[in-house]
């Protein structure tokens, strides 16, 4: 068990804000590896990808392998703060009597199966750690970061959640001051009747948030995408692994590489031109940004 080290005979500092004492405090761990997507962008292979090369990834996962100690930290952030981080730093912040505990107490629950002894590299991987980047980067100064991007247009057909409370309507639009979003009321009914639209969306806000973060974050943040993963498995591999200081990516090559498949990539070739322009309505800039379209007039299937 590797426990987050007790704040007794700790001082405050920087005008006496409560985060440098949590952040002194956590400076006995060693850096963490933050793995961060969209949702259905097929991160349970990079974190079975991280976990067989050494990291341990949690105390408590679900089946998708994503932390569950972790979502407490991320919803009271962003319903609190996000994007409107300079209140953190401020008044605001030094007043939050439960954010220096909460995460003390997440971090504690997240390490208590971790050996100690065994000195092993450590994160997690949760798809709305982006959106509290500013906290985790001013928490852990060194960590890595591994950004997994996947083709929006196949994103689209891979339903999630409603943004029908205030915490996911800042996932989608950046702020939970929103009652409808060009007509469409952001109620899980709604949702329903055309998630296609919804999801494209969230893929948007969730890439354009992640890359902003990471650019900030320089050679600490990789961006990797599921494509690649998928087609050019051995070198993806190779690539995550020496990111994170691995030496050799042989051995997970060889027993991860049964697990790979490629048949969902591009799937949204099956759908309807008349669903496909309507994605392409709202996510062709950064579908073109990031190669997923050839020129304007691609995309339709």
């Amino acid at each position: 068990m590797r426990n987050v080290p007790s704040p007794s005979g700790m001082t405050t500092s920087r005008a006496g804000h409560p985060l440098y004492r949590v952040r002194h405090e956590l400076q006995a761990l060693p850096a963490p590896i933050v793995v961060f997507n969209k949702s259905h962008s097929g991160s349970r292979l990079l974190a079975r990808i991280l976990a067989h090369g050494g990291v341990f990834l949690g105390s408590h996962q679900n089946e998708s392998c994503d932390t569950l100690d972790l979502v407490e930290l991320v919803r009271h952030v962003v319903q609190r703060y996000y994007p409107d981080y300079p209140r953190l730093w401020g008044g605001e912040g030094a007043d939050d009597a439960v954010l220096p505990d909460l995460i003390r107490a997440v971090f504690r629950r997240h390490l208590e199966t971790c050996d100690a002894a065994a000195e092993r590299s450590w994160g997690w991987k949760l798809c709305e750690t982006a959106y509290i980047l500013p906290l985790i980067d001013f928490l852990f100064p060194t960590a890595k970061y591994i950004h997994l991007i996947r083709d929006g247009r196949d994103v689209a057909f891979c339903d999630h959640v409603a943004p029908s409370d205030p915490f996911w309507k800042k996932i989608y639009f950046n702020t939970d001051h929103i009652a409808s979003w060009r007509g469409y009321r952001l109620t899980g009914e709604d949702y329903l009747k055309r998630s296609y639209i919804y999801n494209t969306v969230h893929w948007v806000n969730s890439v354009n948030v992640g890359r902003s973060y990471g650019a900030m974050l320089r050679e600490r943040y990789l961006e990797v995408r599921y494509e690649a993963l998928c087609r050019d498995f051995a070198r993806t591999v190779e690539r995550v692994l020496g990111f994170i200081g691995v030496p050799s990516a042989a051995a997970t090559i060889e027993a991860l590489r049964p697990e790979v498949h490629s048949n969902s990539i591009a799937k949204y070739r099956r759908a309807s031109r008349w669903k496909m322009r309507r994605i392409l309505d709202i996510a062709k800039p950064e579908l073109l940004a990031l190669g997923y379209l050839a020129s304007e007039a691609d995309g339709l299937g």
